[in-house]
This record gives structure tokens, sequence and C-alpha cells, in this order.
């Protein structure tokens, strides 16, 4: 990491500079001095979008027996990214993912697992989970694809919603 240059007469900014070195924030024109033209590159993505992070890393990483008939295990479907549900929470798992690698090399990837992928995981392949009647090919049969069916739901009467500080 490159260490600031700042006035030593400074002490303001030689505490600024030592928490972004602490903190990992990327340094910039302001507090590495006039001998950087060029601003710190991104760190990119390693998967460009959430498909190529389910096919490449998620499908083979993850290790669950898939429920078929009598035999018990958790639910997945092969067209996750039809489910809206199962779409915004492997989205979001793709997304802290990337972000863990890049900014906690450390331990990034134990809190993801942790924190992100097991509750993310345990929702979406439950028996009442988005997958939960969708069916893996067995036994010479077909995988079979449900339909998302959203919940049920009424529009709330505008006494009820002016009942809330921020109602139009």
């Amino acid at each position: 990491m490159t260490t600031p240059v700042n006035d030593p007469a400074d002490p303001v900014a030689d505490l600024a500079a030592l928490l972004d070195e602490l903190t990992g924030t990327p340094p910039t024109n302001d507090t590495i001095g006039d001998d950087v033209n060029e601003a710190t590159p991104a760190v990119q993505p390693l998967y460009n979008t959430v498909a190529a992070f389910v096919d490449e890393y998620l499908r083979p990483v993850v290790e669950r027996r898939i429920a078929s008939g009598a035999v018990a295990g958790v639910h997945w479907c092969a067209r996750w990214w039809a489910h809206p549900e199962a779409l915004s929470r492997i989205y979001a798992l793709w997304r802290a993912w990337e972000a863990l690698r890049i900014n906690d090399e450390a331990f990034g990837m134990s809190v993801w697992w942790r924190d992100h992928l097991d509750p993310h995981l345990t929702q979406l392949t439950s028996e009442y989970g988005p997958f939960g009647r969708c069916q893996p090919a067995s036994d010479g049969r077909p995988a079979r694809h449900y339909d998302p069916q959203p919940l049920p739901g009424e529009p709330m009467p505008p006494e009820v919603l002016q009942q809330f500080p921020d109602s139009p």
C-alpha cells in the first residue's frame, strides 16, 4: 500500500491518512501528493453478471441434496431466474460476494457464507420457499417448473395509508 505524503506539521492529515490506510480507503490525489497523476483503478468484479455468478460459482460450489420424490433434500429450480424472489436474493448474494471478496480479503468469504448465503439459501430452498413446488428431473421424468405465485393482496385503503408519517 502506498504511504500517503502529508505535511508533517498537520496531525489531522496524518491521522486521516492512517485511518485511510487501515480501512483500505483508496488514496486520492489529495492524500498522496503531486507525484501521482492517475486515480487508483477500481477493482473489477470477478463475475460480470448474476448469471455468470450462479453458473460459474454458486452451482458448482454449493453442494446440497436436491429433494426428489420421497428423498429429503432442498428444493431448487433450474429456472431460478424465473422466480422474482429468487432472482432478487441471488442478485443480493452476488453483490455481497463481490463486495466482501474485494473489501475483506481475510474474513470476507467466511462472513459471506455465514451472514449471506446460509440464510438466503435456507429461504430459497425450503419447502415453502420460491422453489418449493419445482422438481428436478429424476427417474426418467422431466424437471417441473412452476411459475411463481404472488402473495394475495388487496389495495390499501387511503385512510390506512394516511396514518403513516410519510404518506402523500
